[in-house]
């Protein structure tokens, strides 16, 4: 499927069908990670919910172990 990018405000945006996120099992509010391709183009891809939990989880236990660090590094 070929889609334009439509003016959102100051930014860009692509709009995605409704059939099109159901056929491919993706919820209303899911997440999107974006990235720039290094040969060019972006890369847009679905991420389940239960990652990000994960991602949360483990980034919570960083910054408890590394508190002072994290903290020293934000004061400079």
């Amino acid at each position: 499927m070929i889609k334009r990018l439509i003016k959102h405000g100051n930014s860009r945006a692509i709009v995605v069908d409704k059939s099109l996120l159901e056929a491919a099992g993706i919820s209303e509010n899911a997440l999107f990670q974006i990235s720039v391709n290094p040969s060019g183009g972006l890369v847009i891809q679905s991420i389940e919910d239960n990652k990000m939990d994960v991602f949360q989880e483990n980034f919570e236990k960083l910054n408890k172990k590394h508190n002072q660090l994290m903290q020293n590094l934000a004061d400079l």
